[in-house]
């Protein structure tokens, strides 16, 4: 009997040496995820492009560098005359300061995480939960995909500092009152001082005022919900929650000092001060308001439908596996009080509401965007917070959120890396060419590989007139022209114009005939202009000006022109009543990356010609030649038993690997002009 006892008590100590060890692994995967997720963030926002408000703070600047009354100097201006957030003297610094942008965007990240787990948990996390540190680190990767285009606005000094760094600050504010909250109804709480009760109104309402004066849009809402605590507290207690008072009073003060400041109204390029709010309400009429409710709902849909998923696995498998924890072969694990789960429910309501008072000031807003439901998107997180802590308890279960999170967190290092290295590189590029440029010259600025934006960049902010205008005038340029990739764009890029070159049997000007419209040609694909041409052609001839004897579709860009071969560059041609359109397809062999230029009829009967791959932008490669098309030889009967060989194509060399993503252009070329016989986009 004392030799079982013996080898049971060693069994216990064993699996406690054992339980203890996995948790020790366990918290120091976490810290390696904390500190891969630090890395990646510092390494990317080192690697940011000059763009955006980094070109509007070096003009309002000087590029001067910073010193600390400058910086005052900025602030007084952006209050006074342009944007009067807390955010706006953070990015200057984000902006000025080396290093600062690469430790606090990181910090503001992960203080998101740690704020929202503190509003849907009710507490502070411990080191020395497990769960705990699951759901924080369920929340690093959760953030990921919480709100749309999350990348974007956070690798972006001036977004980040006026909408994730703000949110941090104003969610660790809600989370402080949730904390007081939550002391209040503790039982047994110590008394405090009057001493205390003073220091902490001050802090509450010292907090509340930077809480208040960063985001218009969210600061009714905090109000509402602020008054609205008070006054359930009063209810239950029959006394003031004097420190809630003092955070209500602050965060008042704070958002007068921001929505009443004299920069508010000159935002938006005074777009606040040519309609009023009830003016703004009523001309997007109920159908466009109800689109910004359908875009928060596509927004909330991820964190909703992972709430609902972790509310059944909490409320149905739970119930299954106590109504038979014979038959599951599970022994039931111990669910969470209810007053804990009703308050994880209340936190879930209360976010949602949250979040449709918010996307209703969107309605007055002069602006919309997707920065804009950031707030919202956080709150619904902290509500899976809270669902997740009260009503999952397996570790089985709380893993699958864990290898989403993993995912999400490595998925977005493997498409930031990569991107903002290769951005960086061409930011350096652009301001040495413009850097380089002759005072009152035309410059062609190259748009980067993403001119869109995208969930992780906000893409190229040339491609905007007003951006390329304000540059040109920084570098004392006559024009700033943009050459960047667009779908809606002519054969892809953005200065490409097309012109048609005509003769008529008499001296004829098209563009003084009212009868017809030449043109813009649009498509980025050869066939889709080369339709529109014929559709001119048509109109022209219809409209009875004469005898059109021929007419080119030539190319040429806006700004500088790109390497080329030499010769007129051309799509289509009409010419003693017959169309010239030479095309050609290209085709890919499986998963291999390279393409075959597949000539079509038109084109191969042009031969010789020599074939180019272009890059725009970049020299052409030369594919190789196109003969000149040979009679084809009479068909012999094939011998018996046998068929006869197929030619060899002279496709079959014509190909080539996309070198970098980009437009590219397919050129066939003779001694005196260039069809354009490919028009596409490939990523490198």
């Amino acid at each position: 009997m004392e030799a079982r006892r013996g080898a049971l008590g060693g069994l216990v100590h064993n699996a406690a040496d054992m339980s203890e060890r996995a948790t020790r692994v366990l918290r120091a995967l976490f810290v390696v995820y904390v500190a891969a997720t630090a890395a990646h963030l510092a390494y990317v926002v080192s690697r940011e492009p000059f763009a955006f408000d980094a070109w509007n703070l070096a003009i309002d600047t000087g590029a001067e560098p910073f010193s600390l009354g400058r910086f005052f100097a900025f602030w007084r201006d952006q209050y006074l005359s342009s944007n009067p957030r807390v955010g706006q003297p953070l990015a200057y610094l984000a902006y000025k300061l080396h290093g600062v942008a690469e430790v606090g965007t990181p910090l503001a990240f992960f203080a998101l995480v740690g704020a929202t787990f503190v509003i849907g948990a009710g507490r502070l996390p411990s080191w020395r939960r497990n769960a705990d540190l699951a759901a924080l680190a369920i929340g690093i990767g959760f953030l990921w995909f919480a709100a749309p285009e999350v990348g974007a606005y956070l690798f972006c000094r001036a977004y980040s500092t006026n909408y994730v760094w703000a949110a941090a600050i104003q969610l660790w504010f809600v989370a402080v009152v949730r904390l007081h909250l939550a002391q209040l109804d503790a039982p047994g709480a110590a008394p405090r001082s009057a001493g205390q009760h003073v220091w902490q109104m001050a802090r509450l309402s010292l907090f509340g005022l930077v809480a208040g004066a960063c985001n218009e849009h969210t600061g009714p809402t905090l109000v509402l919900f602020l008054l609205g605590g008070i006054w359930w507290v009063r209810r239950r207690r029959g006394a003031w929650p004097r420190g809630l008072v003092a955070a209500s009073a602050g965060v008042i003060v704070g958002f007068a000092f921001l929505f009443f400041a004299p920069g508010q109204g000159q935002r938006y390029d005074g777009l606040a001060q040519r309609a009023s709010l009830t003016d703004r309400l009523l001309s997007r009429g109920l159908s466009n308001n109800l689109d910004i409710f359908d875009d928060l709902l596509m927004a909330a849909a991820p964190l909703l439908l992972l709430t609902l998923v972790a509310f059944l696995l909490g409320e149905l498998v739970e119930r299954r596996v106590a109504a038979s924890p014979g038959q599951s072969g599970e022994r039931p694990a111990e669910p969470a009080p209810d007053t804990a789960r009703h308050q994880a429910l209340r936190v879930l309501a209360l976010a949602l509401v949250a979040g449709v008072l918010m996307t209703v000031t969107m309605f007055v807003s002069p602006k919309l965007g997707t920065r804009f439901f950031l707030h919202s998107m956080l709150l619904l997180l902290a509500a899976f917070f809270g669902v997740l802590t009260t009503f999952v308890q397996r570790p089985r279960h709380i893993a699958g959120f864990l290898v989403l999170a993993l995912f999400a967190s490595a998925y977005a290092a493997g498409r930031t890396i990569p991107l903002y290295t290769r951005l960086a590189r061409a930011s350096e590029a652009r301001l040495a060419a413009l850097a380089a440029a002759p005072r009152g010259s035309v410059h062609t600025a190259i748009g980067w590989e993403q001119v869109p934006r995208s969930w992780w960049f906000l893409g190229d902010d040339f491609r905007d007139q007003k951006k390329r205008e304000l540059v040109a005038k920084y570098f004392d340029l006559r024009a700033l022209v943009f050459r960047g990739i667009d779908q809606n764009a002519p054969l892809w890029v953005t200065d490409v114009r097309l012109y048609p070159v005509y003769a008529f049997d008499r001296p004829l000007c098209l563009d003084a005939q009212p009868e017809v419209a030449v043109g813009p040609y649009q498509g980025r694909d050869v066939p889709t202009v080369q339709a529109a041409f014929r559709e001119s052609i048509a109109e022209i001839q219809s409209a009875g000006l004469g005898t059109l004897e021929q007419m080119d579709l030539a190319v040429k860009f806006a700004g500088e022109a790109p390497p080329l071969p030499p010769g007129r560059l051309l799509v289509a041609r009409w010419r003693a009543g017959r169309f010239e359109e030479p095309r050609a397809r290209l085709t890919r062999d499986g998963r291999s990356r390279r393409r075959t230029v597949v000539p079509g009829p038109a084109l191969a009967a042009k031969g010789p010609l020599q074939v180019y791959a272009v890059a725009v932008g970049d020299a052409p490669r030369l594919l190789g030649e196109l003969p000149a098309p040979s009679p084809a030889p009479p068909l012999a009967a094939p011998p018996e038993g046998r068929e006869l060989p197929s030619p060899s194509s002279a496709a079959d060399k014509l190909s080539f690997a996309p070198w970098r993503s980009g437009a590219y252009w397919v050129l066939a070329c003779s001694s005196s002009e260039c069809w354009i016989v490919v028009s596409t986009y490939l990523w490198g």
